[in-house]
């Protein structure tokens, strides 16, 4: 009985979000013949991607001709005006489709070609007991195929099974499939859930899971140290999907990210003991007393790669305000006025450059973090007490908020896009800020990384050490960017970039898809 009113409470309350995040147009299955139809370019993401000039949307050829080239034999990248191809072929369409622009949908082999901007959304009802090293938790996952083709299973990482050194372990107890209950399978990292039957493109399901994670004693990303407790890769994060495969975890390495995922919506709900406040990646919406806890609310606002938090009692808060958006310090003692100016000087910096930072709040947390001096999550910052106050590592984590969450890649493969573009708005930051540090730290890095050399996919277990992964990653990473600002032009590279952050707003940009857009903007300036 009590399950059965549990359900009937969050169920309905998944779909309202689900709802309220503007996917109710497209919650239905596609219609008979509807592969051979136009779609708004706004709620797609096309591969190869389209670039801008002068608000002109151009398209690469072979999105309009099935067999993969442009007009007179060009090759498939070939960009050419989507307005005027629309008309030319598709004259039906363009005369009786008024408003936003539109792309066709591409039929056959093309289906790859493009999915749908659709993020799942997580609903997370957990409790977190200190005394026990554990958290446990309920997930309702609202998922939409976003993809053409259709899905046998879908496919999540449990990251707390993968990290290196440690003795933390997620485990899950039960899944359910549209309230009935779901056959799964768990490898170590991985945990497989096959689907009843195949989920179409654009329809939906919801999945729910009890799970729990031991939480290791460690100062470390996913631990307890000192009384604080750091939760990061906490709970099954659905693995993200590419070339038409579930992507996995790098097990066991000792540096880097072991894993990545696709953005999503977020509503989670915590309870901890009461002596105990929680700053995490998301909004605070509510908190509730009980005896000897408390419970605390938190919405995502917009989609995020994954949800972290801190726990501990003695926080002290400092509060700044970077236009719309709240900057919020948390330590154990005075919080130093330094940290949250840089904090705030880079936010508002990166805002004028890249683009808006859509959420309303910013938290910094100084925790006891071994091995590293800041680590960024979605709207959420670790900045190590062990380390010390380094003002670039505060900027160099505020520019992730928009180079791995609001645009991310695969850290696993190709974590010199992320690392190598917060490096290179770090600099752009000082080459404002502090001219003189901006001329030194230029020196470092060519006499460190030495000369440029061309990134593609970089696997981390292929890296022979953690100083192999810093100089290919961060160093080389640099001195990548710093050879196309070189070739194409500071604002050059600043239009495509900000392209980039425009287009893939919430989605991950890949290798080869990066390249064609920074080749386009070279040829064109």
């Amino acid at each position: 009985m009590k399950r059965k009113k549990l359900l009937f409470v969050v169920l309905p309350g998944l779909f309202l979000a689900f709802w309220s995040c503007g996917l109710q147009s497209v919650l239905r299955s596609p219609t008979p013949g509807e592969a051979s139809k136009l779609v708004n370019y706004d709620r797609v993401v096309l591969d190869p991607p389209p670039v801008k000039i002068g608000g002109e949307i151009l398209i690469p050829a072979v999105h309009l001709s099935p067999a993969g080239q442009g007009q007179d034999g060009s090759p498939a990248a070939k960009y050419v005006a989507l307005a005027a191809a629309l008309k030319a072929r598709h004259t039906a369409f363009a005369a009786t489709a008024p408003g936003p622009p539109k792309v066709p949908l591409p039929e056959g082999k093309g289906s790859d070609r493009l999915k749908y901007r659709l993020y799942p959304v997580y609903s997370i009802q957990a409790r977190l007991d200190p005394a026990r090293r554990l958290l446990e938790g309920k997930l309702f996952l609202a998922y939409q195929n976003p993809y053409l083709y259709p899905l046998s299973e879908l496919q999540f990482n449990l990251p707390a099974n993968g990290m290196a050194g440690a003795s933390n372990s997620l485990a899950v107890h039960r899944v359910m499939i549209n309230q009935g209950e779901a056959a799964f399978t768990v490898q170590g990292t991985r945990l497989v859930v096959p689907l009843p039957r195949p989920l179409l493109s654009r329809q939906t399901i919801v999945v729910e899971m009890d799970f729990s994670t031991r939480l290791p004693v460690r100062a470390a990303r996913l631990g307890i140290f000192d009384g604080v407790t750091m939760a990061a890769g906490w709970y099954p994060l659905l693995a993200p999907q590419q070339g038409g495969a579930w992507q996995g975890m790098a097990e066991g390495v000792a540096f880097g990210e072991p894993y990545f995922a696709d953005a999503a919506y977020y509503r989670v709900d915590l309870r901890a003991p009461s002596d105990l406040v929680v700053v995490a990646s998301g909004r605070l919406t509510g908190r509730t007393q009980g005896k000897g806890w408390t419970g605390w609310s938190f919405n995502s606002e917009h989609p995020l790669r994954e949800f972290a938090f801190v726990a501990a009692d003695g926080w002290h808060f400092a509060v700044r305000r970077a236009g719309l958006v709240e900057v919020v310090l948390a330590a154990r003692h005075r919080p130093s006025p330094e940290i949250l100016d840089t904090a705030v000087q880079a936010l508002n910096y990166f805002q004028e450059y890249w683009g808006t930072y859509p959420y309303s709040y910013l938290h910094l947390v100084e925790v006891p973090l071994e091995g590293l001096s800041g680590m960024e999550y979605p709207g959420l910052i670790f900045l190590s007490t062990l380390k010390g106050y380094s003002p670039p590592v505060v900027v160099h984590e505020v520019a992730h908020q928009w180079w791995y969450n609001l645009v991310g890649n695969d850290s696993i493969r190709a974590a010199w896009i992320d690392e190598g573009l917060a490096e290179y708005s770090t600099l752009l930051y000082y080459s404002s800020a502090d001219p003189v540090y901006y001329r030194k730290r230029r020196e470092e890095i060519a006499s460190a990384g030495g000369r440029e050399v061309e990134l593609g996919e970089i696997p981390l277990t292929a890296f022979a050490s953690e100083e192999d992964y810093r100089r290919q990653v961060y160093r080389q990473g640099v001195l990548y960017w710093l050879g196309w600002e070189e070739r194409m032009g500071r604002e050059a590279l600043a239009q495509a970039l900000r392209h980039i952050q425009e287009y893939y707003r919430f989605e991950r940009v890949e290798v080869q898809a990066l390249q064609q857009v920074l080749e386009f903007y070279r040829d064109f300036h």
